[in-house]
């Protein structure tokens, strides 16, 4: 009778390919990324403010930028989640090949805004930074590469990898971007790690990491200054770490309101890398701890998937991936903690910019594809991949 008055809920069909994608992907990680791209764009309203006010544009005018990035973003991740392996790989290895090329030319071709690091391309009303595409694009490369030719032959296939790398990290000294290098040797350290390797290419691989950072600080003068400042027991007031100190003090557990933050006006970047220090201020420390909790769900939902692959290529890419944007939030919050050097390294889907946002999007569409359960009920799935 119940079934009469109020109607059979209607299956959903087990054929269905949406149902299928949405059951084999890990719904608390896609839900987490959400809620770190809303809680950015609410906090891009607060942040750059300043910034719409110094260029003459509208007050919201970088918020609903900053939403069509996350729109751009979010598409990708749903894309990316859902289509073949195959051409997640195919993918990865074209886009890093890209990316390099972009690369080689930026000295070039490239700007740096008056911040002494050439790491954009402006092209009229949009900007593009290579270095963040190249994250992803990476791991998946150097995995395609290490996955393939570890058992059948391995002197190769670490050879590869490892000029591979070298390649990437001495486009990114000519930037410089230290954060960016940091991140990328840390991803395939791991990658490495997980592998496999012998003492003596440890050993070799500690006398290059050395080298590299001899070389940033002795003939990078922007590195140098960013070391010197933070060994320094002194903080200036009006110095970017000064005004990040600052803005936690006063924000406390609860913040000042809404918009009623001082210290974004007076800090540089503050709607990019110190996009952090504008939450706590505004809105307090529970801000920070939910944006905190929200990374350490994807941490945990990730690796209890990726424990369990038997796939070296998937296994790879996953911990490649997770490794990346744990790694960069972590430098990000570290840095406003006064626990690292300033790196000019974006809170991932928090921070204000395009390439950041897509690039993000992209390399979460990789990571909820590789974790995706893949079994033999749900081989098709919603782009018709496996």
């Amino acid at each position: 009778m119940t079934d009469i008055i109020h109607g059979r809920p209607r299956p959903i069909p087990v054929d269905n390919p949406f149902f299928r994608w949405w059951q084999s992907i890990d719904q608390w990680t896609l839900l987490a990324t959400l809620g770190l791209i809303v809680v950015g764009l609410l906090l891009s309203m607060a942040a750059s403010v300043p910034l719409a006010d110094s260029n003459d544009k509208p007050m919201f005018y970088y918020v609903y930028r900053q939403f069509i990035y996350a729109v751009i973003s979010f598409s990708l991740i749903i894309f990316l989640s859902s289509t073949n392996l195959s051409v997640i790989r195919r993918f990865g290895i074209v886009g890093f090949f890209l990316v390099v090329f972009a690369l080689a030319f930026l000295p070039i071709f490239g700007t740096d805004f008056g911040k002494g690091a050439v790491r954009w391309y402006s092209l009229n009303w949009i900007t593009i930074q290579p270095s963040e595409y190249l994250k992803p694009f990476f791991v998946v490369f150097v995995s395609w590469v290490v996955s393939g030719n570890i058992d059948r032959n391995p002197r190769a296939a670490i050879i590869l990898s490892f000029f591979s790398m070298c390649v990437c990290v001495f486009l990114l000294t000519l930037q410089p971007d230290l954060g960016q290098t940091v991140v990328l040797v840390g991803c395939w350290v791991l990658i490495h790690f997980v592998v496999g390797v012998s003492w003596l290419f440890s050993a070799v691989f500690f006398t290059f990491i050395s080298t590299i950072a001899f070389i940033f600080y002795q003939f990078s003068n922007h590195v140098a200054i960013r070391l010197k400042t933070f060994f320094s027991n002194v903080i200036e007031p009006t110095s970017q770490m000064g005004l990040v100190e600052q803005a936690i003090h006063l924000g406390g557990f609860l913040g000042v309101g809404a918009g009623n933050g001082n210290v974004k006006w007076s800090l540089p970047d503050a709607h990019t890398d110190f996009i952090i220090a504008v939450a706590i201020e505004e809105f307090g420390l529970i801000v920070f701890f939910l944006i905190l909790t929200l990374f350490i769900v994807i941490l945990l939902r990730t690796l209890s998937r990726l424990l369990i692959q038997r796939n070296p290529f998937i296994l790879l890419v996953g911990l490649g991936l997770l490794t990346i944007i744990q790694a960069q939030a972590l430098i990000n919050l570290g840095v406003a903690a006064r626990l690292l050097p300033t790196k000019g390294m974006t809170l991932p889907f928090i921070s204000y910019g395009g390439s950041s946002m897509v690039a993000m999007g992209i390399l979460m569409g990789l990571l909820l594809n590789v974790t995706r359960r893949r079994t033999s009920d749900n081989i098709d799935t919603f782009m018709g991949g496996t």
